[in-house]
């Protein structure tokens, strides 16, 4: 990515592709989508983050990015947002420790164990991993160059999936203290006039508005006679001074007739001061309440009641309910302790893969610091030679127009080849300096329709047999670019036009405008490119099935690619196996 002064960055957002294919899913579920918060002082890293997530789901739900771009942004999303599931957390921001102030901030302060943090820093050395891991309560640590979109997905993924965990076991856990807080109390009030008085209590509790509601229970009790007489066994608020009593003796005729109902019926009555609960007990039979209170009793107030009249008589009926919800306690204890014991197994192969990683990177940092040497050495011993060869070729070209014109097609042959073989060297040059972060752009106002006609023309020597078509006249002719890297651009596409089409066959070159956008088109009717590997077309030494047989080195497009990011711009493909291939070349004029 380029800087505001046209450069590269410092560092890269994130790390190419290792091999994943990622295709975009046009008919997913769309679901409330998954928030993942990004705190990070460098706008391009959450632009590409969201790009990076847009074509992803899980479980059905896409990716949201809420976005901060310092801690103390973080501290205002996190205030008004305290439910966010995953932080992915830059470390260097506003200060260089900003993020793991964050995360004691979090932990400490918030009091927030349940979201996922994940440490993203493009400068490990600043917070090294070891001492980070050990010193803050963090849940995975990922350097950005190797973010690649599939490993940032899989980290989501996991982290999200961690976060769901801990948001069950938590719900689970205070589920089970409210059910045992509000039972155990009932339950070990084995008389029934006790275990009604409570009950009572606390179905006043569950409709207490501020103003406490009458309430009495009422039931069937057998007389001395035999016979069976309503009475009230509790009661709370003008009804506690008649406990004991006929409810014929407290209540009007038409609610002691509503009662009478309800014990027959076995049915809730609900009206806008007053309702009336039944429910039924193994042991005990029917038990009636009657709650009166100014205010009216809402539908979710009635839904309370009975799920609480209706758990309260299950769980008084099941003597081994208690027994059961410690065998839960301890299932869901077990749990935890799996998970926390396969957290610790995935923590230990993170170090591992860390550790290989590292090696990895010493072996590859080797390797480039080689490679840099050869391409040095390359340039200094064959551009000489070269350019000797070319200027005794352009000699001989002097005194051949005068003495043998015949020849003036050959040496034509060979400055075709040098200008090639130089390319090619300019090409390893410009990959190297790219890598290593050292291209800068130089632009100058071109012409070029022109420029393209000079990069065309070593070809149309070099291969007399060929054809090519440039329609060049809607192009802009006068644009601000760097002549020499787009040179070579033009240079690598018609290279592979000639190089992945049939002997004969004709080569175009398109110009056009688009807007304020030039585009340059190469189009060739060679074997094609097979769908299943045009997402990784553009990665940096790779080489298609197609390219058995046909020398290459596999960083043509990657180079192509990245000079046309460089000027603000973007490279395309369209390719039909057997039939061809169109590469666009989209740039700012």
């Amino acid at each position: 990515m380029t800087g505001m002064d046209g450069g590269l960055d410092d560092e890269l957002l994130f790390g190419p592709e290792d091999g994943a294919v990622t295709t975009a899913m046009p008919n997913r579920v769309s679901g409330l989508p998954w928030p993942v918060l990004v705190v990070d002082d460098d706008p391009q890293v959450h632009a590409m983050t969201a790009v990076l997530l847009r074509d992803f789901d899980f479980d059905g739900r896409p990716f949201e990015v809420v976005s901060a771009l310092s801690a103390e942004d973080a501290k205002v999303v996190l205030a008004r947002r305290p439910d966010l599931p995953v932080a992915l957390l830059d470390v260097v921001m506003e200060t260089e420790d900003a993020g793991l102030k964050l995360v004691r901030h979090i932990r400490e302060e918030l009091g927030n164990r349940r979201m996922r943090i994940i440490l993203r820093t493009g400068q490990p050395g600043q917070a090294p991993e070891r001492d980070v891991i050990v010193g803050y309560d963090i849940n995975d640590y990922k350097a950005k160059s190797e973010l690649t979109a599939q490993r940032l997905f899989t980290t989501l993924v996991s982290a999200l999936r961690a976060w769901r965990d801990i948001v069950t076991i938590e719900r689970n856990r205070q589920g089970l203290e409210r059910i045992l807080s509000a039972s155990a109390p009932l339950f070990e009030m084995r008389p029934m006039r006790s275990f009604v008085e409570r009950l009572a209590e606390q179905i006043a509790q569950v409709v207490d508005h501020g103003s406490a509601p009458a309430v009495l229970a009422c039931r069937p009790v057998a007389r001395a006679d035999g016979g069976l007489t309503v009475e009230l066994v509790a009661g709370l608020g003008p009804f506690a001074r008649s406990i004991g009593m006929p409810v014929g003796d407290v209540l009007s005729a038409a609610a002691a007739a509503e009662v009478a109902d309800a014990l027959t019926t076995q049915r809730n009555l609900y009206h806008d001061d007053r309702c009336v609960l039944a429910f039924r007990t193994r042991e005990h039979g029917v038990t009636v309440f009657r709650l009166e209170r100014a205010e009216p009793y809402t539908a979710d107030e009635q839904r309370l009641l009975e799920l609480f009249c209706n758990r309260v008589a299950i769980g008084f009926d099941n003597v081994c309910l208690y027994e059961e919800l410690m065998a839960l306690n301890r299932s869901l204890e077990q749990r935890v302790e799996e998970r926390t014991v396969e957290l610790a197994a995935n923590q230990k192969a993170l170090i591992l893969a860390k550790e290989r990683v590292e090696r990895a990177l010493e072996r590859e940092l080797l390797a480039r610091d080689q490679q840099r040497q050869f391409l040095g050495m390359v340039s200094h011993e064959f551009r000489t030679p070269l350019a000797i060869i070319d200027s005794a070729a352009q000699l001989l070209a002097m005194r051949a127009g005068q003495v043998e014109p015949e020849m003036l097609e050959r040496l034509a042959v060979i400055r075709g080849s040098v200008q090639r073989l130089t390319g090619l060297i300019d090409a390893h040059l410009t990959d190297e300096r790219m890598q290593s972060n050292a291209l800068v752009l130089e632009r100058a106002e071109i012409d070029l329709p022109e420029l393209i006609r000079t990069v065309v023309q070593p070809f149309r020597v070099a291969y007399p047999d060929r054809e090519f078509r440039l329609t060049l006249d809607r192009l802009p002719r006068r644009v601000e670019i760097d002549a020499n890297l787009i040179g070579l651009v033009i240079s690598n596409l018609v290279n592979n036009a000639v190089k992945y089409s049939g002997p004969g066959g004709p080569i175009a070159l398109n110009g056009d405008s688009d807007g304020a956008m030039a585009v340059i088109e190469v189009t060739d009717q060679g074997r094609g490119i097979p769908e299943s590997e045009l997402p990784r077309l553009f990665d940096r030494f790779f080489r298609g099935s197609g390219a058995s047989g046909v020398p290459g080195t596999g960083i043509g497009l990657h180079t192509v690619q990245q000079i046309a990011l460089l000027h603000g711009g973007a490279v395309a493909v369209d390719s039909k196996l057997g039939r061809g291939s169109t590469f666009r070349v989209v740039l700012p004029v």
